[in-house]
C-alpha cells in the first residue's frame, strides 16, 4: 500500500497503488502526495506530475476506517495534501480508468488536464455519509456545471459517468480505453518540453480566473463541514457505512 514515484523525461508519475483496498488513501498516502509536490515544486526537472490509480481503480477516496479510527490525524493529513496541491505552479495531468470517490475525485478538480476513460466514474458522496462537500469540491464543481445539475448530484451523492462528468466541466475528455495511454502520454510530454515559465504562468492566469468568489465559497464550505462532522448524524453515517448497515439517523428535539 503506497504512492509510487518515478521521474522520467520531465514527468513526475504519482501512482496510487492500493490494490486490495480500491486504492484508498491512508494518512501516510496523503502526506507522501504532499510530499512529493512540495519537493517537485523546487525541483527544476519536474516540468510535470501525472497522477492516476493502479489497476482498475483510481481511488475509493480517504480511508473510512482510519478516518473513524483517528479523526484528527486523518483531518490534518488530508489537509496537508489539498494545501499543497492547491499551491503547485507546475501543471498535473489525471488519467481516470474507473472509479474515483471523495478526496480522490476533489483531487481531480485542482488537476489542470483530467482525462479519463468511458468506465470512469465519479462520486462525491458527502451528504449520504452525513457530511458536507470540502476542500473547495462544491464551489469549484458548482462554478463549472452551474447550480441545478451541481444540486442534482451533490444533494442526492449521485454518481456522475465519464460523459457526464465532460457534460458538466469537470474533466478535460473522455478517450476510449485502447487510446487513454498514449493520448495522456502525448499530453504530459508536451508539456514537459513546453517552456516551463510560459506554463506555469498561464496555469497562474487560469487559476485566477476562477474568481475571489470561489474562494469565499471554499471558506464558508469549510466552516460548515467543521460543524456538521462534529455531529452524531455524522458519526452515524460513518460507522453504518463501516458496517455495512443502514444508518439510523434521530430527529433533533
Amino acid at each position: 500500500m503506497s504512492i509510487q514515484t518515478t521521474l522520467q523525461y520531465g514527468i513526475l508519475h504519482l501512482t496510487i497503488d492500493r490494490k486490495e483496498r480500491r486504492n484508498a488513501l491512508t494518512c501516510d498516502m496523503f502526506r507522501t502526495l504532499a510530499k512529493a509536490l512540495t519537493d517537485a515544486e523546487s525541483d527544476a526537472k519536474v516540468r510535470v506530475v501525472l497522477l492516476k490509480g493502479a489497476g482498475s481503480v483510481f481511488s475509493a477516496g480517504a480511508d473510512l476506517e482510519e478516518m473513524l479510527a483517528a479523526p484528527q490525524d486523518a483531518e490534518a493529513a488530508a489537509g496537508e495534501f489539498f494545501a499543497a496541491i492547491r499551491a503547485f505552479t507546475k501543471p498535473v495531468i489525471a488519467q481516470v480508468n474507473g472509479p474515483c470517490v471523495g478526496e480522490a475525485f476533489t483531487a481531480l478538480l485542482y488537476c489542470d488536464l483530467v482525462y479519463a476513460g468511458p468506465h470512469a466514474l465519479f462520486s462525491l458522496p458527502s451528504v449520504a455519509l452525513a457530511r458536507t462537500p470540502r476542500w473547495g469540491a462544491g464551489a469549484i464543481i458548482t462554478a463549472a456545471a452551474g447550480f441545478p445539475k451541481s444540486a442534482e448530484k451533490l444533494l442526492l451523492s449521485e454518481p456522475i459517468s465519464a460523459d457526464e462528468a465532460e457534460a458538466m466541466r469537470l474533466i478535460t475528455r473522455v478517450v476510449e480505453d485502447e487510446h487513454l495511454d498514449n493520448v495522456v502520454a502525448a499530453k504530459t510530454a508536451r508539456l514537459a518540453v513546453l517552456p516551463p515559465l510560459a506554463v506555469a504562468g498561464t496555469k497562474a492566469v487560469l487559476k485566477a480566473a476562477r474568481g475571489e468568489e470561489i474562494e469565499k465559497s471554499i471558506r464558508l464550505e469549510e466552516e460548515i463541514y467543521a460543524r456538521q462532522s462534529a455531529t452524531p448524524e455524522a458519526a452515524e453515517a460513518l460507522k453504518a457505512f463501516l458496517e455495512g448497515r443502514r444508518p439510523v439517523f434521530q430527529a433533533e428535539d
